[in-house]
Parts: C-alpha cells; sequence; structure tokens
C-alpha cells in the first residue's frame, strides 16, 4: 500500500467534480496494492489515522477476487450502516455533512411525552420492589438519596478525569457522524478537545470501563444493582482474575453538546442505569416488543439505516428528559437512542438480572444470527451461564416446595429457558474453540441442566392451568423472547402477548390453538369492560321457539333498543312520523324472510348478539345473500329516501308497539 502526502496534483475515480480538493480532508492518498490506482482516504470513508495502519489497501473493485484490506494490528470497530454522500459545501464550511441530518429527524419527529414512574428518591428501590413490579417500564429517581450510591462530586470535570485516570489512558472516541471507533485517542488528547471551542466534528466517549481504577474506586454503583446483578451472585469469587471475568460494571461517558448515539440495544439486552452528574440527557426509548425486535433487526441491516430514524418505524417512542442529579433505569431489551443537549458527564453500567433471563438470552441468540463480533458481545455470557445452571440445579434439588412458590413468574420462565438454551448447545454436533472452553464439561453441564428444566418446568406446570403452560413451555422453547409488560396485565394477556407469529399463523385445530382460545376468552371474562348489547340480522336458530323464553327475548331486546337509541333517535323519530306511508317498504324488507323462512314467526328473524363496538355502529348483516333476494335489494335500495325500509330496531319496535 501506498500513503502519499505529496502536494503533486494527482487524480482520483471516485472525487466529484466540485469536491474541494484544497481541504486538508484530502491530503491524505491512498494506492491500491492490486490495480495501483489512487484514491483519497476521505473518498474510500478512511480517516487519516485509519490509512495509516492500513497494511495492504484494495479498493472496491480489487476486494471481490482479492479480499479486504488488510490492518497493522486489531481492525478498527465500524459501523455496518451505509453511509449517505458527502455533502462538499458542508464541509467547506468545516461543518459536517450529514451530522445534522440527526437533528432535523429529531426535531421533526412527534415522540409521545414520559409516562413513567418517577420515584422522589431511591429508598423505594429495593430488591422486592423490582421483583414485585407489574411491569417492566422504565423509571427515573429523581434524588440519589437512598440509592445507596457513591459518585464523584457534579462539578468534576474532564480535566480532572484525565488526571485521576492518567493522560495517557487509552480511550474508545466514537465520531458521531459515522457512529465508528476513531483510534489512537488518550485521556488527554480527549481532555483538550472537550474542553476547546472548536468543534468542527462531534464526538463521544461512551465506553470507557473505570472499574478498579482511581476513578473507580471514588464510584460505588446502586446497592440494589449490585443485590441483583448475576454476575455478582453466581460468578465464583475464587475465578473472578482480571480480564477473565465480566467488566461492564461501571462506565464513565462524557459528550459534548450536540452529541448523539443511534438507537441500539445494550449488549445481550442488558439492564442499565444512567446518573446525570452535569449536564442533561434526553433518551428515545421503544418498547421491546416482538413486533419492535423485528423491525429493529431489519432496520440494523438495512441500507437506509444512516437517513432513516427508527422511531417513524415504531407505533410507541417515548422521549425522556434526565436532568443532572437524576438516575434512570432502563430494563431489559428496550431500544433506545441518546441525545446531549448540552455536555454532560455520565456515570453508568450495564447488569444481567434473573427476571431478564429470558431476553438477555434471546438478545444473545439475537447478536449470534446477526453476527456480532464476539469482543462487542456480553463479554463470557456462555461462561456466566455455566455456572448458574451448575448453582441454581443444585439449589433447586435442595430446595422445599416453600421455597419454590417465592419465585415470581419471570425469575422460574428465566431459569428454565437457560436451562434450555444450554441444554440445546450441550446437544450441538460441533462446538468452537472457545464455546467448548466455556461450557467445561459437557456430560456434566447437560445433567445440571436436564434436572433444572425439570423442576422449574413442574413448577410452571403447577402455576397454569395445563393448556396455558402447554402452550407457554413451546413459546419458551421456541424462541418468545422478548415482550412489554404494561401494569395491571393478567397473566392470560401475558401469555397472549409473548405468543410467536409462527404459533399465531398456525391453525386452531392443535393444543396451542385452543389454549389460546382459552386463554382470551378467560382475560375477556376477567377484565374486557361490559360489551354492548346489540341486535343483529341472522337466522333464527329454531324455527318454534319455546313460549317460555318469549319473555326473557323480549326483555332483552327492550333493554337493547334502549341502550343503543343515542345514535339513532334522529332516524327513528323521523321515521315513525311517516306513518303508514312507509308500510309498504316495511312489506318489502320483511319479505326477505317470508320467502326464506316461511314457518318463522317475524321476531324470530332476528338475534342479539354480543359485540365489542362501543360506538353505536350499525351492526353487520349476518344472513346470507340468496339470488332470490336480490332483486328485492336492489328494488329498496332504488325507492327514494322517504319509502326506503326501516331498520331492524325500528320494524322490532314497531311489532312490539314501542316507540324509541
Amino acid at each position: 500500500m501506498g500513503v502519499s502526502d505529496s502536494e503533486d496534483p494527482q487524480e482520483c475515480p471516485l472525487c466529484a467534480e466540485d469536491a474541494p480538493i484544497e481541504l486538508p480532508a484530502y491530503e491524505t492518498w491512498l494506492q491500491c496494492d492490486v490495480c495501483e490506482e489512487w484514491y483519497h482516504g476521505i473518498c474510500v470513508g478512511l480517516l487519516a489515522t485509519e490509512c495509516e495502519r492500513i497494511d495492504k489497501f484494495h479498493c472496491k473493485k480489487c476486494v471481490e477476487k482479492h479480499g479486504p484490506s488488510s490492518y497493522k494490528g486489531p481492525e478498527l470497530r465500524r459501523s455496518s450502516r451505509q453511509h449517505s454522500s458527502v455533502d462538499y459545501t458542508m464541509l467547506n464550511e468545516g461543518q459536517p455533512a450529514t451530522f445534522n441530518q440527526y437533528l432535523l429527524r429529531l426535531d421533526g419527529h412527534e415522540f409521545m411525552d414520559d409516562e413513567f414512574e418517577h420515584l422522589d428518591d431511591g429508598h423505594e428501590v429495593t430488591v422486592e420492589w423490582l421483583r414485585s413490579r407489574d411491569t417492566n417500564d422504565p423509571f427515573v429517581v429523581e434524588s440519589a438519596q437512598g440509592l445507596g450510591m457513591e459518585m464523584p462530586e457534579s462539578k468534576i470535570t474532564v480535566a480532572e478525569i484525565a488526571d485521576i485516570m492518567g493522560r495517557e489512558t487509552s480511550v474508545s472516541v466514537m465520531d458521531v457522524l459515522t457512529q465508528e471507533e476513531l483510534s489512537d485517542w488518550t485521556l488527554g488528547s480527549w481532555a483538550q478537545y472537550f474542553g476547546s471551542t472548536d468543534r468542527r466534528r462531534i464526538l463521544n466517549v461512551i465506553s470507557l470501563e473505570v472499574t478498579d481504577t482511581p476513578l473507580g474506586d471514588k464510584i460505588r454503583r446502586p446497592r440494589v444493582v449490585d443485590e441483583v446483578d448475576l454476575v455478582e451472585r453466581y460468578w465464583p469469587a475464587a475465578k473472578r482474575k482480571p480480564n477473565k471475568y465480566p467488566r461492564v460494571k461501571t462506565y464513565c461517558l462524557m459528550s459534548v453538546e450536540n452529541a448523539y448515539t443511534d438507537f441500539h440495544v445494550d449488549f445481550s439486552a442488558t439492564w442499565v442505569y444512567y446518573h446525570v452528574l452535569s449536564g442533561e440527557k434526553v433518551f428515545y426509548l421503544v418498547p421491546p416488543t416482538p413486533s419492535n425486535m423485528r423491525k429493529f433487526e431489519s432496520w440494523s441491516k438495512s441500507p437506509e439505516q444512516a437517513v432513516s430514524l427508527f422511531a417513524e418505524s415504531v407505533r410507541q417512542c417515548f422521549k425522556v428528559h434526565v436532568a443532572a442529579g437524576q438516575t434512570l433505569f432502563i430494563p431489559a431489551g428496550w431500544i433506545h437512542a441518546v441525545f446531549t443537549p448540552a455536555d454532560t458527564i455520565v456515570i453508568g453500567g450495564n447488569f444481567l438480572v434473573l427476571q431478564s433471563l429470558n431476553t438477555h438470552i434471546g438478545t444473545y441468540k439475537l447478536e449470534a444470527r446477526t453476527h456480532v463480533p464476539v469482543r462487542y458481545r456480553f463479554p463470557f455470557f456462555l461462561k456466566l451461564c455455566r455456572y448458574m445452571v451448575e448453582l441454581l440445579a443444585r439449589k433447586w434439588c435442595k430446595m422445599d416446595q416453600r421455597a419454590k412458590t417465592k419465585w415470581t413468574l419471570s425469575e422460574l420462565e428465566g431459569a428454565f429457558v437457560l436451562a434450555a438454551f444450554l441444554e440445546a448447545r450441550v446437544a450441538a454436533d460441533e462446538h468452537e474453540p472457545s464455546e467448548a472452553r466455556a461450557l467445561g464439561d459437557l456430560e456434566s453441564l447437560r445433567v445440571h441442566a436436564v434436572n433444572l428444566l425439570q423442576l422449574t418446568g413442574a413448577e410452571l406446570g403447577l402455576r397454569m392451568t395445563p393448556d396455558e403452560w402447554a402452550n407457554r413451555e413451546l413459546q419458551l422453547r421456541e424462541g418468545c423472547h422478548f415482550r412489554w409488560i404494561r401494569p395491571g396485565m393478567s397473566q392470560g394477556s401475558l401469555l397472549l402477548a409473548a405468543r410467536p407469529r409462527r404459533l399465531r399463523a398456525a391453525g386452531e385445530s392443535g393444543v396451542t390453538g385452543r389454549s389460546i382460545i382459552k386463554i382470551r376468552k378467560k382475560t375477556a371474562e376477567r377484565s374486557a369492560p361490559q360489551k354492548l348489547t346489540k341486535l343483529v340480522r341472522g337466522r333464527p336458530s329454531s324455527s318454534t321457539p319455546s313460549n317460555d323464553n318469549d319473555d326473557d327475548d323480549n326483555d332483552n331486546l327492550l333493554s337493547a333498543l334502549r341502550s343503543g337509541r343515542a345514535k339513532n333517535s334522529q332516524s327513528s323519530e323521523s321515521d315513525d312520523s311517516m306513518g303508514d306511508s312507509g308500510s309498504d317498504a316495511s312489506d318489502v324488507s320483511s319479505g326477505e324472510s317470508d320467502g326464506s323462512d316461511a314457518g318463522s314467526s317475524d321476531s324470530d328473524d332476528f338475534v342479539v348478539s354480543d359485540s365489542d363496538d362501543g360506538y353505536g355502529r350499525r351492526p353487520k348483516r349476518r344472513k346470507s345473500v340468496q339470488t332470490s333476494d336480490l332483486s328485492k335489494r336492489s328494488a329498496s335500495h332504488a325507492l327514494p329516501p322517504n319509502n326506503r325500509p326501516k331498520n331492524a330496531r325500528q320494524r322490532i319496535a314497531e311489532r312490539l308497539k314501542i316507540k324509541l
């Protein structure tokens, strides 16, 4: 590869005619090692610092035959999104070409207001409170008092953080324009950029992990986080060696004004806490419904990602402001973007929770399907799952029934999904070396997984009806990992909300279909509001109804007529005022039933049915159209408005001698 900083003019085949090649960004050239063609580094999407790390450069037309370019050392993290073309006018003015598109899209979209829970302080945020919540919505703690955490002073500066950590400490910096990682940055150079006024490029630091550092010693995360974190609970203390266990506990985020992180899900859908030391953050939160997760996966792979706002493709996206001193907790699986309206310093961290283990494993599978590099997933996730299965299986073998009943339904499902997940991984035909090391003794792990499956499955079966558990077990095994739990949802609603798409498309002849119908009916009986009774035209159930039911039927008709008269009061009064002039039309209409159901009485030609429609809409006709009726119907529609037949309510009212 050739890299040239020569002032001699060279022609780049990718340059636009109006490209401002006199700018410093165009001083770096790259020569393809195959075709020996010269290109501007910026024209092939490479920064000057990245060009220096390339060992062999292959242009786009040579990549297919000779493979991608190779780097000296590890390759930089690069986004998979396709970027929009460069606006050279904006570049000439010193402003990134496509950055303002983020602001324009955010300002142009109408987000839903913050409707999440806001707590005055952290005294209420305990383990039992988290376990008993009837929702997986985010929540905000207004004051850090009661959370049991320790934080640096709110007036701490980026320069002071650099001094505490060491100015030569390497730091990963993100370019907001490209959402890609920049190399060769230290905390010293970052502090210099943060304190300067020259911010032509908007940069962001969001992945500085400070555990076991001088800054980390000054930080203690919220007490409840330490108590529920699966790493703290299940990773053996004797095996917590440096760089040999997950270190995602504490991060220091430093963002300049107008910094933006596009929509994403944290690795393995971990829970996240954000405590704003200074400044302000704006979060855009999308619920983790199965539909939203499918849309997010499709959007992440789409070339339109760089020029589209994910919030435009979903029904609900909430906007939440987090000011200095406040702490935001985001549960597992929530898709979110973050905007910084002012220079901000945040302390946050990631943690796994037992009741969200179903979602954690589902996201791990999603990352594997989309080929997310291992270094960007939750570290040592498989090994943590192995430790959990071994400890939980031993614990459940010794647990009495009273202790089992203390487990919540979501915790039981999490343990069941964990065991099913590892059972499937052990049964795989082949294992990569890293996976084999993480899983350890496969036969021993399989025994633990099977035991945990049986024990948790038996307890789940006691919490549900047989049909409900048969349906839910299939969901958990098939990969139903995402759902949005709203306050007040019943168990039946939870099962329906979590139903996978392929199960919804299945026929209703099987056990799954029948159980879903039963759950739906049971949920409707428990939580549905009182339905509006309507009259619907249809065939009589019997040609000779019994006299004992006539009075009851008339009472039902009377109540239906009175309850639904609001919408049709004007039309019924005008029709009643017609007198005998409308009798011929009424006879024409009633002739439909006389011709097809000669043995039925007039009052039997209508049945009472329930409808969820609470707006008084005209009921649909259930009676099938016969060939002999077409001429009569067309004739009735051809009549003038004053001579048209009366509707069902009016005709029944006439027969019962009732005026609406």
